[in-house]
């Protein structure tokens, strides 16, 4: 018994000495904050080094700055440039009023010692940025960088750059003795003043616009740029189509827009497909007429031409819209093919408006240019969701609305049969007590942060055709902007 007390004394002193480590510590160091990495902080320093730099040979703040729009809108932004799946390249943003040319984005490439230094820069004009892609325009497996500049309130200039070349001689300018210098100290010092030249990147486009998206739509394995320009007075408004060819960045094809356009919608270019045993891509231009409708047009490859398959007979699409203005083309049956909407307005009773409700027939272009009807959707515009409906339901319902509850929106769909009128389905939206949603025989069709839609059946002799799935499956929220 007592070797066995000793025994666990050993032990008991062996594990607090081990443990030692982790609980007999300051609370200064317990709270420590973990180590940034060594390449973040050459990164964070060359950065430093460069705006002191800039500052110094301009004699001037450096501001920085942040791209307005798009998908990289990041202060720094980490980026693989050289198609080798390492994000080895950082991007930043400055601003010199003084210069120039006042907007500059920085490229900070890591060498092989993990240290970064600055490779190149493309400079433009402007009051901001407002968007930054980083694309394979050359089809070299290289990143090019294509840029939105902001010159005035809705005023654009876009441009396209390669740094492949900057990247590489400003890389390989690292002596044998700076890159063991390298290897020994946390970073390399930039110089005290900055010569752009050797940094710039080379310029492949400069262009205004008013829309623009990019995309492969020749499908030749490389990206193309389409360019949307709206005529003067209403008429030449085309797209135009810039893409690599023999070493220069060059306008492929042209196909015109509608006659009459007076703007381009906001992000009133995307590209996607036009059904077909294979699916095709195309463009979709979104636009204002000057008598207020509203277009889209719809381009394509056909034969290797490239055209609008949209037009009417007077060089308008037919795809207008006299009344409607809110709608825009969307995947409505999820098939990954844009439809385009035809509307009408929603038969219903009491003191609903106008539009509150509306039928949507969605038809998709096919590649031979032909329409073809999709589905049928049933658009309520003031609590923001939509049904797809069957058919039959076009000619056989009349909509109500009862909104006498605080916090609680119902639409009840009657089954409307000569004089007689039956109630089969009621859909709420909820926006306080959600609780009540899966009251009674009341159901859930979506709960958001701040609403939560509910539906519940009336028993009737009527076959209306959907199952509490089925209606789970055909309820959607409306989109404020259109998809990609």
């Amino acid at each position: 018994m007592k070797k066995r007390g000793i025994i666990l004394w050993i032990v008991t002193v062996c594990v607090m000495t081990l443990l030692s480590g982790c609980f007999f510590r300051t609370p200064e160091d317990l709270y420590q904050s973990p180590e940034r990495s060594a390449d973040y902080l050459s990164l964070t320093q060359t950065i430093k080094d460069v705006k002191n730099a800039l500052a110094q040979e301009y004699g001037a703040e450096v501001n920085d700055t942040s791209v307005m729009s798009g998908d990289n809108t990041a202060l720094v932004q980490l980026q693989d440039l050289d198609g080798d799946k390492v994000r080895e390249t950082a991007v930043t943003f400055f601003r010199i009023p003084e210069a120039e040319k006042p907007l500059k984005i920085c490229f900070f490439t890591k060498t092989a010692e993990d240290t970064y230094q600055m490779s190149a820069v493309v400079e433009g004009n402007g009051s901001a940025i407002y968007r930054v892609d980083y694309v394979d325009l050359d089809g070299s497996g290289h990143q090019e960088v294509v840029v939105s500049w902001q010159m005035g309130t809705g005023s654009y200039l876009l441009g396209a750059y390669s740094i492949e070349e900057a990247v590489e001689q400003n890389i390989n300018r690292l002596s044998t003795k700076e890159v063991a210098k390298a290897a020994t100290t946390p970073q390399i010092q930039q110089e005290k003043t900055l010569d752009l030249k050797k940094y710039r990147a080379t310029e492949l486009l400069s262009t205004a616009y008013s829309g623009y998206t990019l995309c492969d739509i020749d499908e030749d394995t490389r990206n193309e740029i389409a360019i949307a320009r709206v005529g003067v007075g209403g008429t030449g408004s085309v797209v135009e189509i810039y893409g690599y060819q023999e070493g220069a960045f060059v306008v492929e094809s042209t196909a015109p827009l509608s006659t009459g356009i007076e703007s381009l919608e906001k992000n009133g270019i995307k590209q996607n497909y036009i059904g077909g045993s294979v699916p095709v891509r195309a463009i979709y231009v979104s636009s204002k007429l000057q008598d207020g409708r509203h277009v889209v047009d719809v381009l394509t490859y056909q034969d290797s031409q490239f055209v609008n398959v949209s037009l009417g007979e007077r060089g308008i699409s037919v795809e207008h819209l006299d009344r409607y203005v809110d709608l825009e083309p969307s995947d409505v049956n999820a098939d990954g093919i844009l439809e385009l909407p035809v509307p009408s307005v929603a038969p219903s009773a009491g003191d609903l408006t106008a539009s509150d409700f509306w039928l949507i027939d969605w038809y998709q272009y096919t590649a031979n240019g032909g329409r073809v009807k999709m589905c049928t959707t049933l658009h309520n515009i003031s609590d923001g969701w939509y049904l797809i409906i069957p058919e039959n339901w076009k000619n056989q319902i009349v909509l109500r609305r009862n909104d006498g509850t605080s916090g609680q929106r119902a639409v009840i769909f009657y089954h409307k049969d000569g004089e007689d009128e039956e109630p089969f389905l009621v859909v709420y939206k909820f926006t306080s007590q959600f609780e009540r949603a899966t009251l009674s025989n009341r159901f859930e069709l979506r709960r958001e942060s701040d609403a939560v839609y509910a539906a519940a059946f009336y028993e009737i002799d009527w076959d209306w055709g959907m199952s509490e799935v089925d209606l789970q499956a055909a309820f959607h929220l409306i989109q404020s902007d259109w998809e990609d």
